[in-house]
């Protein structure tokens, strides 16, 4: 009973400090590229109208390796998870990214014409209008990379790979897994009106994860979500995201089919194999 207890509070501390870990180590990496870049000058004149989006992907990238590494000593074997195929899962996938930005469209539609009124939400709501706009600024390229790629990225690898492999080890029921690690999604993002559809999202993220053991679904379903809601600019006008957000909503009732369907598929019998890690 003792060794158990040690153990809860072992991964218990673990989880903890990964939650931690992309602040601090964001903050030590930006020190250390600012620090050589004042001392040698090494970003070009010509990236300083998107530097905050390349710093950012910068430290994702330098993020992602550190959890990769991580995810060696976190990431325990599994029985198979269920597999879709390439094309089963590109579709599975991009269905599911459309519906999810329909939840965020549905859920910001409930805000702007209700929950507004609230003096803290539409304070809420207003500064959450703003905060990618620094991301957004310069060259696309980077704002692609930062936004829509790389931190999809590192954050399906802290969250679905590290985190809830770390709370399975805690607890044997899948749904604490799958729960405590979209919460703390939510709550990572930290602003209020954001932390309630990313929690959503988190979740459904942990079930699928869960379901198919295979974190490149993830990956690719948040890569697509992230990219609907960062065109490039010559596609960024009133008619096509009008267009989109009508699309995103009609995915939602299928993305809710195909996450049921998905729960009841059984995976195949066979042994452990190095891809069942979620790698």
């Amino acid at each position: 009973m003792e060794r158990n207890y040690k153990r809860t509070a072992f991964w218990a501390i673990v989880i903890v400090l990964l939650y931690l870990s992309y602040e601090r180590l964001s903050d030590v990496i930006f020190r250390a590229f600012n620090y050589i870049d004042v001392k040698y000058s090494v970003v070009p004149e010509a990236l300083l109208p998107s530097i905050n989006a390349f710093v950012d992907t910068f430290i994702s990238v330098i993020l992602i390796v550190i959890y990769l590494i991580l995810a060696v000593f976190i990431v325990k074997k599994h029985e198979p998870g269920v597999k879709l195929g390439y094309v089963k899962g590109f579709i599975f996938c991009l269905v599911m990214g459309f519906a999810f930005y329909g939840i965020a469209g549905l859920w910001f539609e409930l805000v702007d014409r209700f929950l507004v009124a609230i003096p803290f939400i539409a304070k809420n709501a207003e500064y959450f209008s703003g905060v990618y706009d620094d991301l957004e600024s310069g060259a696309y390229i980077w704002s692609l990379l930062s936004i829509s790629i790389i931190g999809p990225v590192v954050e399906e690898i802290l969250f679905r790979l590290l985190i809830f492999n770390s709370l399975e080890r805690i607890s044997k029921s899948p749904w604490f897994a799958i729960i405590v690690s979209g919460v703390l999604f939510g709550i990572w993002h930290m602003i209020f009106v954001q932390s309630v559809y990313t929690a959503v999202m988190g979740c459904i993220m942990g079930l699928i994860y869960y379901k198919t053991r295979n974190i490149f679904y993830t990956i690719l379903i948040h890569i697509i979500n992230n990219t609907i809601g960062n065109l490039p600019p010559a596609l960024n006008t009133d008619a096509i995201n009008t267009v989109i957000s009508n699309v995103t909503y009609l995915m939602v009732i299928p993305g809710i089919i195909l996450l049921i369907l998905l729960c009841k598929e059984k995976p195949a019998n066979r042994e452990l194999a190095a891809e069942d890690y979620g790698l």
